[in-house]
């Protein structure tokens, strides 16, 4: 008898941790939202899940972008300039948000990236 009662215990822990994992994965597959400027030109939305990103072109200036996310994110947490590329870098709840932007000819690419945190 012990060993039928042990069984059912393990079929519903099982149950139970599967159930947990599938509502794990439908967070992580949630779409996330990514603000973009006004006039933004897409060319790559990916924000289906976690990792999630958007990459667009715009004529804003880089000082326009930074405000705009300053204003969705506040102050970033890192900030670095390489290669002609400037870095940001926000905290937002429990995501990092990664905001690229470079020089294309006459217009400024975003690279927006959303990953979970490491807090």
């Amino acid at each position: 008898m012990t060993l039928k009662v042990t069984g059912k215990f393990s079929l519903i822990a099982s149950a139970l941790l599967f159930s947990f994992n599938a509502t794990s994965v439908a967070q992580d597959n949630a779409t996330v939202n990514i603000p973009q400027v006004e006039h933004a030109q897409v060319f790559a939305n990916f924000t289906d899940g976690m990792p999630a990103v958007l990459n667009y072109f715009t004529l804003a200036t880089t000082e326009q972008i930074i405000e705009f996310y300053q204003q969705h994110y506040g102050e970033p947490v890192s900030q670095e300039s390489k290669r002609g590329r400037l870095t940001l870098t926000y905290l937002q709840q429990q995501q990092a948000v990664r905001v690229v932007i470079s020089q294309q000819n006459l217009k400024r690419q975003v690279d927006v990236i959303v990953e979970k945190s490491g807090q």
